[in-house]
């Protein structure tokens, strides 16, 4: 799968899980916790590891260097928002509030990577890059998730 096709897919697996929190409401504690708790981080790790294999490539390329500025910032902005919804009991009327506002971010920024900015790199990278960043993608991100993943209570309790 190449880079393009890899971001795309993590990009529609986040559009389901913030489509599917939207749906929550504040009495589904235990559910809107558990897609808040993947949605957060996969958001983590699709940043760190875009940022890593796809972006810094691109933004020494005078062509893509504002383009994959303004993206890392929007990761950066998103991240924050991430951090601080974390701080907010899920039940609360607030969060709701900044997880839409958080939402409406990713959809404007993972739409303009896909119409905007993927079209532009396509023209950088051979189809050879493309699938080695796309390989890349892939094997980080799993690493990744494992070191940022919480350490299950049972597990410990058996250690």
């Amino acid at each position: 799968m190449n880079i393009y096709d890899r971001i795309k897919k993590d990009h529609d697996d986040a559009r389901e899980v913030m489509d599917k929190i939207k749906e929550t409401t504040a009495r589904a504690e235990k559910t809107r916790l558990e897609l808040f708790t993947k949605f957060k981080l996969d958001m983590w790790a699709h940043h760190k590891v875009e940022e890593a294999v796809f972006y810094s490539f691109l933004r020494d390329d005078t062509k893509m260097s504002k383009d994959s500025y303004e993206a890392l910032n929007e990761h950066h902005v998103a991240n924050g928002f991430l951090e601080e919804l974390d701080t907010f009991p899920v039940t609360s009327e607030e969060w709701g509030v900044k997880f839409g506002a958080l939402s409406e971010l990713i959809e404007h920024h993972m739409d303009e990577e896909e119409k905007d900015f993927f079209p532009k790199a396509r023209k950088l990278l051979s189809k050879e890059q493309a699938d080695l960043m796309g390989k890349r993608f892939d094997a980080r991100k799993k690493v990744v998730l494992a070191a940022i993943m919480p350490i299950d209570e049972d597990e410990l309790k058996a250690a």
